[in-house]
């Protein structure tokens, strides 16, 4: 395998930024992050008021669940001073005038209409400063908010509004044996470039965006876990991964993601640069961070399959109710099983 894609050879773009025009792949799994105005669908800064994104996430199953850095979430929410409530619920946050949302199979947009859909995110779940509790245990009020950095710059959230729809999803390497080590390539996708405006007297929102790669070599691996300082496993490369990138995946030479876009800076001399990503082969699997992907199988996800007689999958499921639904409907000769299979749309496969 290789990396998911790479530079068009006829635009001469270097390796460490260029243009990723794929609407039938990376661009349906990975998502620009915005904020929201609830009421006239403008994408919006809380604080200065211009249209611009927050950062990027990526799906990881085909129910809808992402993953992105944390500080895209806490830095969103400290600019517009909503407080968190305590308590284990995962719904943390009650959504009024602005929120988090992102452009849902944006493919390639051109002239004044995106092509996608928006939608929200919901059922955020973030890492507290305390690191023993557990993940959902969040307890800041409004006043501790504003002084939160985070343990581990990691969160995810589900995606509504997706319905039946199934999504491409990344595949995941999550506390596995190393597959990267100083020298080795990695590559980083996201969304640099993202805006909205309305023309005078128009009723169309118009939508800009552009997403960018940029492959580096890894010049750090670091496994320290210090929650108490705030240091979290990490490795660093030597390229300049540039703002609203953040919370975007980052993937090994076989194509599997590895980390997540922490943060990055340009020399003075603006010749080079640095990245640093949250290494996620480094973290125990969470079923609560990172839904139900098969931590033993990048690629494949758990779930309640539908099989006919031969044991192959027909349909899958994130929960058994929805699938003995569908049997129900659907049989005589239907099952359901607890299975790891590859992604839904390969039906036809034997169930693992």
């Amino acid at each position: 395998m290789a990396f998911p894609i790479g530079p068009d050879p006829r635009s001469q773009e270097p390796e460490t930024d260029f243009l990723i025009q794929d609407p039938f792949g990376l661009r349906r799994a990975v998502t620009p992050v915005f904020a929201f105005d609830l009421n006239d669908g403008m994408l919006v800064d809380p604080v200065n008021g211009l249209s611009i994104g927050l950062g990027t996430s990526f799906y990881v199953t085909p129910f809808g669940h992402q993953l992105s850095a944390m500080h895209v979430v806490t830095d969103f929410l400290n600019e517009l001073g909503v407080p968190i409530r305590p308590g284990p619920e995962k719904n943390l946050i009650q959504p009024e005038r602005t929120w988090i949302g992102i452009y849902q199979d944006p493919g390639l947009v051109f002239g004044a209409r995106p092509a996608g859909s928006l939608l929200l995110a919901t059922d955020f779940v973030l890492f507290p400063v305390d690191q023993l509790q557990h993940p959902l245990a969040v307890t800041f009020t409004s006043e501790q908010l504003n002084y939160v950095e985070p343990s581990l710059d990691l969160a995810s959230w589900n995606i509504s509004g997706l319905n039946e729809r199934r999504t491409t999803f990344l595949p995941m390497r999550v506390g596995c044996r190393a597959s990267i080590a100083e020298g080795d390539r990695v590559l980083a996708a996201g969304y640099p470039e993202i805006k909205s405006w309305r023309r005078p007297g128009a009723q169309i929102v118009s939508f800009q965006e552009e997403m960018r790669g940029s492959i580096g070599r890894v010049t750090k691996v670091d496994r320290t876990w210090e929650q108490g300082r705030k240091v979290w496993p990490t490795f660093s490369v030597d390229v300049h991964w540039k703002p609203g990138m953040s919370g975007g995946p980052v993937f090994n030479e076989n194509g599997e993601v590895v980390g997540i876009v922490s943060r990055g800076g340009a020399l003075s001399d603006e010749a080079g640069g640095w990245g640093h990503a949250l290494w996620l082969e480094a973290l125990p699997y969470r079923q609560d961070i990172y839904g139900c992907i098969d931590p033993m199988n990048p690629g494949w996800i758990l779930g309640w399959g539908v099989c006919n007689n031969a044991h192959s999958l027909v349909e899958l499921f994130p929960t058994r109710e929805g699938a003995e639904a569908y049997a129900g409907i659907h049989g005589p000769g239907l099952s359901v099983r607890y299975v790891s299979t590859q992604h839904p749309a390969r039906l036809g496969k034997s169930a693992g």
